[in-house]
């Protein structure tokens, strides 16, 4: 299963609709009409629809995946050459975690999968933004900005529909199997360093890969994505911080400074006017 497999399907509808936004109109109005996207549940237990706010959350995360993506594919050309600068680098949090059990009550059997992470990179080049200010683990990949982290686990190729696919998240937890024809697998059972806000992470089965986007509770960078992963080195870690991961506060001082900094601009640039007109007005009375 690819990504792309329906892309020439969406080309046909695009060039019916004319437009990017006549496009995503038909797209919201098939959700509208044909599932429980728009329903709100009325508790927590019902089975229609997504709590207050989830559904919004869900097109803004998968908006900001692919925003983010150009940002990744720029930085990807330069991302082995960076400087090392201790200066410009946050430094990396600081949490103890007094432990969380795993669930082990279902009988899973645990596979490393490093033979699907070869049959990929045969196939393809290895992608960049699946370790952009991360790591290559083996059996998953890693990256992250100051907000959040995704996570790249490849599977067999005998999974091909979400269902297939178990994923658990906590707070210092994540969880993830999947069941397919040789029996049922766990690729993940690993702590987290640092807090992540479960009811914010989404996964999805994104062709030969689970990817599982975390939202961490706190904004900072983190060494390693499991407690017993050997730390990165963060003096690589590529400090940019996007305009659409800024707060609506942060938003607004950066827009002032560009104004004020506009108006320095237009300042210094009058400035070697007046003096020419100063020194061609003293030369006119000399004469």
């Amino acid at each position: 299963m690819e990504s792309n497999k329906h892309d020439r399907l969406f080309l046909e509808i695009l060039k019916e609709q004319r437009s990017i936004v006549t496009f995503l109109d038909s797209v919201f109005g098939f959700l509208y009409r044909c599932t429980d996207f728009f329903q709100h549940q009325n508790d927590s237990s019902g089975k229609v629809g997504f709590p207050g706010g989830v559904a919004n959350g869900v097109v803004q995360k998968l908006f900001q995946r692919y925003e983010n993506q150009i940002h990744y594919e720029k930085q990807a050309a330069i991302l082995g050459n960076m400087a090392s600068n201790e200066s410009d680098v946050p430094s990396a949090c600081q949490e103890i975690v007094l432990g969380v059990e795993a669930d082990t009550t279902e009988p899973f059997k645990v596979e490393t999968n490093s033979a699907a992470w070869r049959k990929i990179e045969e196939n393809q080049e290895k992608d960049v933004r699946e370790m952009y200010n991360g790591d290559d683990r083996g059996t998953y990949r890693w990256s992250q900005t100051i907000g959040d982290i995704d996570v790249f686990i490849p599977v067999t190729k005998d999974i091909q529909k979400a269902k297939q696919v178990n994923v658990k998240i906590d707070p210092l937890h994540l969880w993830v199997a999947t069941v397919g024809h040789d029996g049922s697998f766990v690729l993940i059972d690993q702590t987290f360093p640092h807090r992540v806000i479960p009811d914010e992470c989404l996964w999805s089965l994104d062709g030969e890969y689970v990817q599982v986007n975390l939202e961490k509770k706190e904004e900072c960078w983190w060494d390693r994505l499991f407690s017993s992963d050997p730390p990165i080195d963060t003096k690589k870690i590529d400090t940019v911080i996007m305009t659409s991961d800024l707060s609506q506060e942060e938003h607004m001082k950066v827009e002032e400074l560009i104004v004020n900094q506009g108006r320095r601009q237009q300042f210094s640039n009058v400035i070697p006017l007046l003096i020419t007109l100063i020194l061609s007005s003293d030369d006119n009375l000399l004469f």
